[in-house]
């Protein structure tokens, strides 16, 4: 009787009141992740950026469209087919106000990206200068290759950049592009810039000085690059730009960089300073530039088991190659020249070798010289070449700049491991260039998340020592689920409770949770 009076007096009451048996779960995606995604992609202001990007009613389409993709990339990479029809389907629920794109939104936006990259990197430049304290003292700039599953280069002319170069994914069968990522100091992504998949790593330095000039407006700034990456063609320019550099030189083949190490090695042990790890330093002066070398026993190791393994590799095709001359199987001059050509070029240590070529015969030895150079000097050592005086960066603070290129390296694998940069599904050039810049603002995402929960000192409860990082916060931000529940004519939203660690998170982020515990009912419309 109480039931059924209370059943009747419902309609009168203030409050929804449900009976549990109607009760039925509809959904439960995942919420907090991307709600976590968008807060900082609207404390970056993307969200404005996009919405007045095109100049048009279509500009909130764009936004919603963009932080699609990129929450996509961070929470659980795949196509943009994949994301709209089925990511968008029922893993995840989006914020209130945010419009689930088509696929063909998804490739439109791709394109206005492409298009306005030089805006954007300024756009975020500018907001993370204000947001983090930014500060472009150093700027680390490197190089990968993302290759095309398709060996077709460029069959109907639209993807001019497509072509086999030198593969850093260990993939030199396929066509790729080069991809430049210019980075400060602490890991934050700035610029990037994508290059025909033959372009020397050389060549791509002017394009990034003239950026750094002309797009961001720069002072003076010290520029940190890896070896590849500079010519003397490209120290010219960055000294004729005013900007210092930490550059690493290539240790082979260059007679001002064997100088500088037998310089080095004849140092008494006094002169070599702790730099980090088991590292050590010294510095020569040589041809009026300051040169940093750096001794690894740890890297020493490594070498000489490599230098060992190699030789006792090339030695024995060597020898397999005199058997076969001294046999008589092999007796033409140019055929054997040719069959001991590709035997140490293919080996990093070929210089450690002389050979001797006549009719019918073919004798080897060590070359002595390039041996000791290989072992008494470069085994275990680096050679660093910078502008900045001892008043400016001492021994130690120069190697801690060169190793901030680790940063870089980070990014890159972030971009691939992480946030899926390949495969990729596109077939253009612009559609290419867009799905790059994609990743590329996803890193910038999870760079700052990675600095903010640095800054909130939040550890990893299953690495004390570690502060958690932008992939296990994500991985927890996503089982706080929105649940979707049906009763009578009602539905109900109501969103997980988070956990302590998920709390932490979030506090750490700056993430405005209010009002997602609190649960909502509406009625079924009629």
């Amino acid at each position: 009787q109480l039931d059924r009076i209370i059943a009747a007096l419902q309609s009168h009451a203030d409050d929804t009141w449900l009976h549990p048996g109607d009760l039925e779960a509809d959904g439960a995606p995942g919420f907090g992740a991307v709600a976590t995604v968008w807060s900082l992609f609207r404390r970056l202001g993307l969200d404005d950026l996009f919405a007045n990007l095109l100049g048009h009613r279509t500009g909130d389409a764009l936004a919603d469209t963009v932080f699609v993709m990129i929450a996509n990339r961070l929470v659980a990479p795949a196509s943009k087919r994949r994301t709209v029809f089925e990511w968008l389907d029922g893993d995840v629920e989006l914020p209130n106000g945010v419009a689930a794109p088509s696929l063909d939104q998804c490739y439109r936006a791709l394109d206005a990206v492409a298009d306005h990259v030089a805006d954007i990197e300024a756009h975020l430049f500018a907001r993370l200068t204000s947001l983090l304290n930014l500060e472009l003292r150093w700027c680390c700039y490197d190089l990968t290759s993302t290759y095309f599953e398709s060996v077709d280069v460029d069959p109907d002319g639209r993807f001019p950049s497509k072509r086999f170069g030198y593969s850093r994914d260990k993939r030199s069968d396929r066509p790729q592009v080069m991809i430049g990522l210019l980075v400060t100091g602490d890991g934050i992504p700035i610029a990037h810039g994508v290059f025909d998949g033959n372009t020397a790593d050389s060549a791509t330095m002017p394009d990034v000085l003239a950026d750094l000039q002309d797009r961001f407006g720069v002072g003076r700034i010290a520029l940190v690059a890896d070896r590849g990456l500079i010519s003397a063609d490209n120290l010219n320019l960055v000294t004729q730009a005013g900007f210092d550099h930490v550059i690493a030189t290539k240790l082979r083949r260059d007679p001002a960089v064997a100088a500088v190490l037998e310089a080095a090695a004849a140092k008494p042990d006094t002169d070599w300073v702790p730099v980090t790890g088991e590292r050590t330093a010294c510095e020569i002066s040589h041809d009026d530039r300051r040169h940093v070398i750096i001794d690894s026993p740890a890297r020493r190791r490594r070498d000489d088991h490599r230098r060992e393994e190699l030789l006792e590799n090339t030695e024995t095709q060597l020898i397999a190659l005199a058997d076969r001359v001294h046999s008589g199987r092999l007796v033409d001059p140019i055929k054997i020249s040719a069959a001991a050509q590709r035997i140490p070029s293919a080996s990093a240590v070929s210089r450690c070798f002389t050979t001797n070529i006549t009719q019918g015969t073919f004798t080897w030895n060590y070359d002595d010289t390039a041996l000791d150079y290989e072992q008494r000097l470069l085994a275990g050592r680096y050679v660093l070449t910078t502008s900045l005086t001892p008043e400016q960066a001492t021994t130690a603070e120069v190697v801690a700049h060169y190793q901030s290129l680790a940063n870089v390296e980070h990014r890159f694998r972030v971009m691939k491991d992480f946030l899926g940069l390949r495969p990729v599904f596109h077939y253009t050039d612009r559609r290419v260039r867009g799905h790059i810049a994609i990743c590329v603002l996803a890193a910038v995402i999870e760079a700052v998340m990675a600095n903010l929960l640095d800054t909130a000192a939040i550890t990893d409860p299953d690495i004390e020592t570690q502060t958690i990082t932008p992939r296990r916060a994500l991985t927890e931000l996503t089982r706080i689920r929105t649940h979707h529940l049906t009763a009578g004519g009602n539905n109900i939203t109501v969103t997980t409770r988070p956990n302590p660690l998920q709390a932490e998170i979030l506090a750490g982020l700056d993430v405005n949770t209010h009002g997602w515990n609190k649960p909502t009912i509406t009625s079924h419309p009629t």
